[in-house]
């Protein structure tokens, strides 16, 4: 009775040892990014899903490894309590690599879901992203990628997501959302389209590796002024999203 008191009692302590430092590493791993991006504005909403999962992620860990080490102390306990030779591999570890096999055969079924923010430093845009990630982001005017964001009135360019992965397909095809809003620096709502895309938002699997929004400046605005440019494009057949972030200046024609 005191040995399995005493078992008991090593294991609670695992767990909460273990659930303890993921949570923690996870924390300083957040912190970290933003710091790293203190100047991207984030969603509260989003960041408190974010969290969540985290603490989801480091629950699961910590329960995983105690149940691994669980199994490996009742399997050492069936073999001395039936006086079994001993295997060349000692059966603790044989029941860790096994069962940690089945964990890792079991997640190669399931679709690896990426979550994080890229940073274009030359542009200050910013761009998270869920289930769905970019490999570059990029402003693109005239079939120029643009290292700065002053933008004549009256010309338009790209915000483009190039390398994406992630997206659900169906019968091979994609479909896609694009949302765009403009606001000044007062905060007023300049543009806000719900969905670029509506009506002709399906697309070959191999064509929606690349995504782009085409932005169009002109009245109201007004000359060297600024303005935050939002472009959203999400995964119509999952849960994907990219959200790009970028502040334009508005300037006379050279």
């Amino acid at each position: 009775m005191l040995n399995k008191l005493s078992s008991t009692n090593f294991h609670l302590r695992l767990f909460k040892t273990l659930l303890l430092t993921a949570n923690a590493a996870g924390l300083i791993i957040y912190l970290f990014v933003h710091l790293i991006f203190f100047d991207f504005p984030f969603d509260a909403m989003y960041e408190l899903s974010v969290l969540l999962k985290m603490f989801a992620v480091a629950t699961s860990f910590a329960l995983a490894v105690c149940l691994l080490v669980i199994l490996a102390d009742a399997a050492d306990f069936f073999v001395i309590k039936r006086k079994m030779t001993a295997l060349p591999l000692s059966i603790k570890t044989f029941s860790v690599v096994l069962v940690a096999l089945v964990i890792f055969l079991a997640s190669c079924n399931v679709p690896v879901v990426s979550a994080g923010i890229k940073k274009d430093f030359n542009t200050g845009m910013s761009s998270s992203y869920n289930g769905m990630e970019p490999e570059k982001v990029m402003l693109v005017m005239n079939n120029e990628v643009l290292g700065h964001t002053d933008i004549p009135l009256g010309e338009s360019f790209l915000i483009v997501n190039d390398g994406i992965k992630g997206m659900q397909a169906k019968n091979g095809k994609v479909k896609v959302g694009c949302a765009l809003s403009i606001t000044d620096k007062k905060g007023k709502l300049l543009l806000n389209e719900k969905d670029l895309f509506a009506g002709h938002d399906e697309f070959e699997e191999k064509d929606a590796q690349l995504l782009k929004c085409t932005v169009n400046t002109g009245e109201p605005m007004q000359w060297e002024e600024k303005y935050d440019v939002s472009v959203t494009f999400w995964d119509k057949n999952g849960s994907g999203k990219i959200e790009n972030k970028v502040t334009i200046r508005s300037i006379d024609m050279p």
